[in-house]
């Protein structure tokens, strides 16, 4: 098991990646041109990059790096090179591709992969149980009591077909309906109305009417009375043993049809509106998955368990050679849904954030742009399929993705930051003008910021930058 991690290191570790998060932001301002030095400048500053005509320089590795002539990157110590010459954005264009050396991208590994159309399926996977199809399961209840003298299948398990025999019962209740009847026919005849009474009496008590006729043709009441199997199939319950009383009302022998088999399975909550009656299913076996069986859902419960929030599905399988057997543990997979021309992109190319997704597309020259896309659920071959933000064979980044996401938010929170000392360093050299201006005739008393001396104040105050306190300072 892995060791935690100790709390002064984990302490230390963040407090490194906040001073070197800091250091970035704080390179960027102060190297900026229109940030930092004396407020005097700022008009000039201003001057200068309203000159249509003028070039400016750019670092490739740091597009937050803006010159309006040639020199080297303060960060990295790349020469700059013209932010017109494709090779970098400068930050606030409208392309927001991020500019990646070739040997940076190498090392960190990055690997792409093409925006592709084909089949697209998606399905809900479960754990299942194989079980006996309740539809195909036949009772022997005896509407009589009496007692088993003979047991002709007397093992659970066993194959019965239909009509064998099960066991002969002695019932004095049988016997005594036998002789009324028997009296009735030698009475009034067959056809007489205490005969059809009498008849009508054992046919309720489950006598055969095959049996019956035998009965009025021998004229003598039978001891004993066969109880034959109602189906075929396998005997999964047997309550009789030779000798025994046995019970009006109770199941001597219950046999289940395995021919046909089901599985119960349970599906989570969110999958329930998926899932419908008659959707195809596939199954295998725990103990051998490469063995696969097709079915159909049969049946879909009608509420949600409140304890597991499963919803139970009953699926049903064809099993001619009996390989399915009830108790069975099986790996269930329901086709939930299923496209023939979709345009997909890999799972791994997604980094979601809320109600967001985004991926990073390769447009060429080691730039790679991030795109907020809209893909659906994950497919079964580990594909996600794309509604918009990608055309089909573009290649979006699989492989160090989160490198390329962490580079663009720190360069998006360094523009912000940079866009918004800009409008303040414009807005404070329109102010210095006007205050130099006023207090050529008045007081020299004025109020700056120590980090920002652009910032200038005719009265106490806050930076609008840092929230720093403004200081007092004389001409």
């Amino acid at each position: 098991m892995k060791s935690p991690m100790n709390p002064q290191f984990k302490t230390a570790l963040y407090y490194l990646v906040g001073a070197a998060f800091l250091a970035v932001l704080a390179v960027a301002v102060f190297e900026s041109p229109n940030l930092g030095g004396d407020p005097n400048d700022a008009p000039q500053t201003a001057h200068k990059h309203d000159d249509a005509a003028a070039t400016l320089y750019t670092c490739p590795m740091h597009p937050q790096i803006i010159r309006d002539e040639a020199g080297q990157c303060p960060i990295c110590g790349m020469d700059l090179v013209p932010a017109g010459d494709g090779d970098a954005v400068p930050m606030g264009a409208s392309n927001d591709a991020i500019a990646i050396d070739p040997l940076v991208v190498q090392n960190m590994g990055l690997r792409t992969a093409a925006a592709r159309r084909g089949e697209y399926v998606r399905s809900v996977r479960s754990f299942g149980e194989v079980d006996v199809a309740e539809s195909e399961v036949a009772v022997v209840n005896l509407r009589y009591s009496g007692w088993a003298e003979r047991v002709y299948v007397d093992e659970t398990g066993v194959a019965v077909k239909r009509g064998q025999p099960l066991m002969a019962v002695y019932s004095p209740e049988l016997g005594a309906a036998q002789e009324e009847y028997l009296s009735a026919v030698r009475a009034d005849g067959v056809d007489g109305a205490l005969a059809r009474s009498a008849r009508e009496r054992l046919a309720s008590l489950g006598m055969a009417s095959s049996l019956i006729d035998k009965l009025s043709g021998n004229g003598e009441a039978y001891r004993l009375i066969t109880v034959y199997a109602p189906a075929a199939g396998y005997v999964l319950h047997k309550n009789v043993v030779e000798g025994a009383r046995v019970m009006a009302g109770t199941d001597a022998y219950r046999i289940g049809d395995l021919t046909s088999i089901w599985v119960r399975a349970q599906v989570y909550e969110q999958d329930a509106p998926s899932v419908h009656v008659g959707m195809p299913a596939r199954m295998s076996l725990s103990g051998n998955p490469d063995e696969k069986f097709d079915g159909e859902v049969a049946f879909v419960d009608p509420g949600v368990d409140r304890k597991t929030r499963t919803l139970g599905v009953r699926l049903e399988f064809a099993n001619p050679g009996l390989d399915l057997r009830p108790g069975m543990t099986a790996n269930v997979e329901l086709q939930v849904e299923s496209r023939a021309d979709a345009l997909m992109i890999p799972t791994d190319a997604v980094i979601r954030g809320g109600k967001r997704s985004l991926v990073f597309v390769d447009v060429g020259r080691g730039r790679f742009e991030p795109r907020e896309v809209v893909v659906g659920p994950r497919g079964d071959e580990g594909n996600v399929p794309v509604t918009s933000g990608v055309k089909e064979g573009e290649m979006v980044v699989v492989s160090g993705q989160f490198l390329l996401d962490s580079e663009s938010s720190l360069r998006e929170a360094a523009r912000k930051f940079l866009d918004a000392g800009r409008k303040e360093s414009e807005s404070a050299g329109n102010a210095a003008s006007d205050t130099h201006a006023t207090h050529d005739h008045a007081d020299d008393t004025y109020w700056t910021c120590s980090m920002h001396p652009q910032i200038i104040r005719d009265e106490p105050g806050t930076c609008p930058i840092c929230g720093m306190d403004l200081v007092e300072r004389k001409r």
